[in-house]
């Protein structure tokens, strides 16, 4: 493989983790999977996030390409966000992010992590 090559997928892994890493970013991407589309359901499942936050990130996600914005023309206008393809793709990474924090946090047991398991694997569908 080109050097080059390598180093963009470097670059890109980065930026991935740049945005990934910035504060309720995993739980308002988590929030897609558990079928929130619109403002305030992300606001509703994360009471602590601000709404200032929430548009930020929003706007970040739709820039990177991990979530899509659509108008609906009606009375009123409603506004819904979704995963785009490249967004759903990310169902695999952070299974593993929370598999990962699960079997690395002292004394789980194995009861536990192994329900932690189906759910995560229902939710995110691996």
């Amino acid at each position: 493989m080109e050097n080059n090559h390598i180093h963009e997928i470097y670059h890109t892994i980065e930026d991935t983790f740049d945005y990934l890493g910035k504060k309720w970013s995993i739980k308002i991407i988590k929030g897609f999977f558990c079928h929130c589309i619109h403002f305030k359901d992300f606001l509703e499942m994360n009471p602590d996030l601000s709404s200032k936050v929430l548009s930020e990130r929003l706007k970040e996600l739709e820039q990177k390409g991990i979530i899509e914005k659509r108008v609906i023309n009606s009375s009123p206008v409603q506004t819904e966000y979704h995963l785009t393809v490249k967004g759903g793709k990310l169902n695999r990474i952070i299974y593993e992010f929370f598999m990962f924090a699960a079997e690395t946090t002292e004394n789980p047991s194995e009861e536990f992590n192994l329900q932690l398991k189906e759910e995560l694997e229902d939710l995110f569908q691996v």
